[in-house]
């Protein structure tokens, strides 16, 4: 090639590799695209979106959930399912009315409105996300005038006046938060061959009849618009790693145990081989509970409850769905539908000002923490659902009084403003948001070393005349991922779930025995005021909420160990027993 063509050829390249550049400086990046089909769409129906002589919607909220999820389920050291689904799902919120009277917080007649839904594409396909947005705002802003139209004559029916309402939504100005939280790749070979060496562990233990590792990741962006202005992206990131074995006692009792691990990240998580030990702790206890006695006698005092049992406890009684630390409202009914289902009444809605738990206890939310001594913790978030920003601390107990709830955009007559815990939260196979807590820290004031906590609180009550005491260091948790006999043992009417491992303990010598086939009985949360002794160290628990299983991710930073002054521990009657296998494991017959 002479040298006037390799000078051309060199031209013709540098010139192509500019263009190509240039073509990909410009091409549009996958955030724009959908930033402005979402915007688009909304500008449009904001303006246009008029049905006859009805009133067009005041508020639209426009979010899309990009999230790809991959589980893994492992047994014995093989794998047993993998699952690896992209997925993208729109949610749209359309107001009828203003922000003081809506066709929100009624529960009337169901909708007849008619309306299809187009899935939103995997790909950034403009057009695309328009038409699914455009199908579900018609079908909702249908929905939302039927409403409207039922809650008004509700109100004029039951004669209410303007004193006795207050606004079904807070205002909101514009924002604009795009989350520059790096994004983090997900080994798919390395996650399965973790599972499958967790669960080849249990190859050895003949006296556990199943045993299952799953590796669940979820990354998830929410892009979120709204006719307040708003311009949102953020990340709903939880990975899991969760080990659950069953056994039975020789009397045919059902024994369970499970070893949970939460992250923000694959790389988050333990050391394989800090697990791997771990699990094998958990498969050796598991046996031991197999042997260990049945309590007989009823037992009513002091209880110890340490690490994560802690934790579960505050968990169950002060955050579940239905009776927890989150304000609620009470709903406008149709006349057609009084006396079919009770409003969502919480305990804690009056009680604001109220003494809830020893003067000892604080309990705070600092959701925006993202660790805490080297911990990464999984709960942690900037902003919710709703486009509000929670604050960096917000006081729920100081002291024992309870001073505020947790809350979204919707007033309640307790807390009219939100304090941004409106969290996404997966429902089966979609999502959907609920008030939820994202990192919780509760402490105990003037607390003991935890290093000689156990033996002086054995001596204070050796010196009241008690023989022994009860600790208890873990609870089940609830989970859907638990296998079928799990959860049949554990999804019964309880106060408090059942304790996996409890102790019968000396006061004398601080001998504990384990003990088996052992409830709390009816555990109500003014056992919460009784609370005379903690720890002043403090240990973490990654988990996920209790509103939906094991799908929105929470961080509980708790006491060590906390003594319940007034405590029933019962046998457990209640027990569903089986026979044992007539032929024993074949891992017992595999050399």
């Amino acid at each position: 090639m002479t040298n006037t063509l390799k000078h051309i050829f060199t031209a013709v390249i540098i010139s192509l590799l500019l263009s190509f550049a240039v073509q990909a400086q410009n091409a549009p990046q996958a955030d724009d695209i959908i930033f402005k089909a979402l915007t688009d769409e909304l500008t449009r129906n904001s303006t246009d979106l008029v049905l006859n002589n009805y009133k067009p919607p005041f508020y639209i909220s426009y979010q899309l959930y990009d999230i790809k999820s991959l589980l893994i389920k492992a047994t014995m050291g093989s794998i047993r399912q993998v699952q690896d689904i992209p997925t993208r799902i729109s949610n749209v919120r359309a107001m009828v009315g203003d922000y003081s009277l809506n066709d929100e917080n009624f529960i009337g007649m169901p909708s007849m409105s008619s309306g299809g839904y187009l899935p939103v594409p995997l790909d950034n396909d403009y057009a695309g996300i328009r038409r699914a947005f455009w199908i579900s705002t018609d079908r909702i802003y249908k929905s939302a005038l039927q409403t409207y139209e039922q809650k008004l004559t509700a109100l004029k029916q039951q004669n209410k006046t303007e004193s006795e309402t207050i606004d079904d939504y807070t205002k909101a100005g514009p924002l604009t938060y795009i989350s520059t939280e790096p994004d983090f790749k997900v080994d798919r070979p390395k996650l399965e061959n973790l599972a499958k060496e967790v669960s080849a562990i249990f190859t050895t233990y003949g006296d556990i009849a199943a045993s299952t590792a799953y590796v669940s990741v979820v990354k998830a962006w929410t892009y979120q618009v709204t006719s307040e202005g708003a311009r949102i992206k953020s990340p709903v990131n939880m990975v899991a790693l969760m080990v659950n074995a069953y056994s039975q006692a020789e009397d045919g009792e059902p024994i369970i145990d499970h070893l949970l691990y939460f992250a923000p990240t694959p790389d988050q998580l333990p050391p394989i081989e800090k697990v791997k030990l771990e699990v094998k702790q958990m498969a050796d206890n598991l046996v031991n509970l197999r042997k260990a006695p049945a309590i007989k006698d009823s037992y009513n005092g002091p209880v110890i409850f340490e690490g994560e049992a802690i934790a579960e406890l505050f968990i169950q009684k002060l955050f579940s769905p239905n009776a927890g630390l989150y304000a609620t409202r009470e709903q406008v009914r149709a006349v057609e539908r009084q006396g079919y289902e009770q409003n969502a009444a919480n305990k804690f809605d009056n009680r604001i000002g109220q003494k809830i738990c020893s003067a000892n206890l604080n309990i705070k939310a600092i959701s925006k923490t993202r660790t805490f001594n080297g911990i990464p913790l999984v709960g942690a978030f900037d902003i919710d659902v709703e486009g509000t920003t929670p604050p960096d601390e917000l006081v729920l107990v100081q002291n024992g009084m309870l001073k505020t709830l947790l809350n979204g955009r919707t007033p309640t007559t307790q807390v009219k403003v939100s304090n941004g815990h409106m969290r996404l939260i997966r429902a089966g196979g979609g999502y959907t948001k609920f008030k939820a807590p994202g990192v919780i820290n509760i402490t105990f004031d003037n607390g003991k070393p935890a290093a000689n906590f156990r033996r002086e609180i054995l001596d204070e009550y050796a010196r009241n005349g008690l023989e022994y005491i009860y600790v208890v260091k873990k609870l089940q948790v609830f989970n859907t991922a638990m296998i079928n006999v799990m959860s049949s043992t554990a999804n019964r009417n309880l106060t408090l779930s059942k304790p996996i491992a409890i102790y019968k303990v000396s006061t004398k010598t601080g001998e504990e025995q384990l003990v088996r086939s052992a409830i709390v009985n009816d555990f109500q949360t003014a056992a919460f005021k009784q609370v005379p002794f903690g720890t002043n160290e403090q240990m973490v628990y990654n988990t996920a909420a209790p509103r939906m299983g094991l799908e929105i991710p929470a961080s509980f930073i708790v006491p060590q160990a906390l003594v319940f002054e007034d405590i029933s521990i019962e046998p457990d009657k209640g027990i569903t027993k089986a026979k044992l296998p007539v032929v024993p494991n074949p891992v017992l017959a595999v050399k």
